[in-house]
Order: C-alpha cells, then structure tokens, then sequence
C-alpha cells in the first residue's frame, strides 16, 4: 500500500503546483482539502483529486491531466467496489 500512498501524494503535490501555477481559486474545496491533507500528513482524499486534476484538464485542455484524473475515478471505484 506504500506504493499507492506515495503515488497519491506525488499526484497532491502536483495538482497542488499546477493550481497555483494556473491560478485556480485557492479557496476551491478540493484545493482545500489537498493543502489541509498535506498539512496533516494524512493520505491525500481521492475525490478531491480527481475534481483537481479535472478542473487542471478542463483550463489546460492538456490530455496527461484527462487521463490522470480518468485513472484516478476508476481507481476509487474499484475502492468502492471493494467494500
């Protein structure tokens, strides 16, 4: 589980670089819930990154954030699922 936690960081970090980068609202509740996680050390919240990296896909357009944040939804649905 090491691997996916440290990967789902990597991605917080990013998402969180690119939104300031591009000037999303900072006050935005996925940007919030990404910033507040870190803070807290805690695993970042998925559903407040697929809404990043969809909100960085739709002001991109850039197809890596699309495919990101479809990889993203599907992995919290096999989640889900798994329950």
């Amino acid at each position: 589980m090491a691997r996916l936690e440290t990967q789902t960081e990597n991605l917080r970090d990013r998402a969180l670089t690119l939104a300031g980068e591009l000037g999303v609202d900072s006050g935005s509740w996925y940007v919030r819930v990404l910033e507040e996680g870190r803070t807290a050390g805690v695993e970042p919240d998925l559903g407040a990154l697929v809404r990043a990296y969809w909100e960085l896909q739709r002001v991109t357009g850039r197809t890596d954030l699309r495919d990101e944040w479809r990889r993203l939804a599907v992995a919290g649905q096999r989640g889900l699922s798994a329950r």
